[in-house]
């Protein structure tokens, strides 16, 4: 498995028959160059959120270049028929498109392989997305994230930190489950999760934190880094045990073989 990441939250997972495109957006602040893609491979195209830097209809033109891409949204973009007008979203593409609901469940499959595709609700608008396939499985978090403002005062905070917890015991159960139908491992291979640092030192890393501490994970590529990569190097100076499972990312366009 090959783990390429782009920019901000966008990132290309090559696995073994197929690809999986995360989160990829032509917005300037945001965006990265997606890299060459067999035409012997799939593509399949998630977007978590309606966020303008984690969604960007133009994904939809991919289909010109790649015939066989198919998309999944989350309900939240709300791609109705006036909105993808106005959008330029081709009937061609909306036709390939999955609308997933938040705690949704799609069994599909691609290359001959059974893929299974749960959405999580997000701590903030949109999915989080676990995927298994292959004997794997690979969590894209959109924005799931433990939103730990302390601007927004202690009773916000509370809130978020039960949220997030819940939100996180729920991908647990959904790895374990996935892992039970599946006789595989009961971990996921890859994750991307953010690792904000407007959250500030002893909050922007609460997330991936409780990601670990809850569920085991072989390798964990932050993301919504906003450019500032040292906030992994601050990351692992208060959590050395995971030095071998976070990747350090230092640029776009980084790949990862795992």
């Amino acid at each position: 498995m090959n783990v390429t990441f782009i920019a901000h939250s966008a990132f290309l997972v090559e696995w073994d028959k197929f690809y999986t495109l995360f989160d990829y957006t032509y917005e300037p602040d945001y965006t990265g160059a997606l890299p060459e893609l067999s035409g012997d491979k799939p593509l399949l195209v998630f977007s978590s959120h309606s966020h303008e830097d984690h969604f960007d209809a133009k994904v939809f033109t991919l289909l010109e270049k790649y015939p066989g891409a198919r998309f999944f949204v989350s309900r939240d973009t709300r791609l109705t028929e006036r909105k993808r007008q106005w959008l330029n979203i081709s009937d061609a593409a909306f036709a390939r498109t999955t609308v997933l609901r938040p705690d949704s469940i799609l069994l599909t499959d691609v290359a001959g392989e059974d893929l299974s595709i749960r959405a999580i609700k997000s701590t903030d608008i949109g999915n989080a997305y676990l995927l298994r396939c292959e004997g794997k499985m690979v969590y894209h978090g959109g924005d799931l994230n433990w939103w730990d403002w302390k601007s927004e005062g202690e009773a916000y905070c509370n809130n978020m930190a039960a949220h997030y917890r819940a939100a996180i015991e729920k991908l647990a159960a959904a790895v374990e489950n996935e892992a039970t139908d599946n006789a595989i491992a009961p971990e996921i291979t890859a994750a991307m999760a953010p690792l904000d640092p407007r959250l500030g030192e002893g909050s922007e890393g609460l997330g991936i934190e409780e990601l670990m501490r809850q569920i085991k994970v072989q390798h964990v590529f932050p993301m919504h880094m906003w450019k500032k990569y040292e906030v992994i190097d601050r990351y692992l100076a208060a959590h050395p045990a995971q030095k071998d499972a976070i990747a350090r990312i230092t640029r776009e366009g980084e790949s990862f073989v795992i």
